[in-house]
């Protein structure tokens, strides 16, 4: 088997990993304790996996979340760069709505503040202030 067929055999595995433990509520423990040599590369292929397989049973992609965006950190976590994460309808709430939300349905429920924006066009390399300004339908603080 070639190295790009074990990568998306690993990513297959992990990705069924982390829907049974989303499934489950339950945790799981880094896939570095297992791989020290696991990379943000097969991260990507493990989060490629995890959209089709969410997208598939329903779950609708609401949008990303950037981490990792303050470089003092970044040797800290041994990161190189931001990394990106997909949001879910199911994991995006508006509690002006609802009024409320369940952390029943988290593993490890944590509160962590943020800022995010819903951009409204396609954002790309080369983009000026103004063009990202531009983009912006709305902000949240969180």
């Amino acid at each position: 088997m070639d190295a790009q067929a074990a990568s998306n055999r690993d990513a297959a595995g992990i990705a069924g990993e982390v829907i049974a433990a989303i499934d489950s509520t339950s945790q799981i423990p880094p896939f570095t304790t297992r791989d020290p040599d696991f990379d943000v590369v097969q991260a990507y292929a493990v989060t490629a996996e995890l959209r089709k397989r969410r997208i598939q049973r329903g779950e609708r992609q609401a949008g990303r979340k950037i981490g990792f965006t303050n470089r003092n950190i970044w040797e800290e976590y041994n990161v190189r760069a931001p990394i990106w994460g997909d949001m879910y309808d199911t994991t995006v709430h508006d509690l002006a709505a609802s009024g409320h939300i369940s952390v029943a349905q988290f593993a490890e429920p944590r509160i962590e503040p943020e800022i995010a924006f819903k951009l409204s066009a396609d954002v790309g390399p080369g983009i000026d202030e103004q063009g990202l300004c531009d983009a912006i339908d709305w902000v949240a603080w969180l």
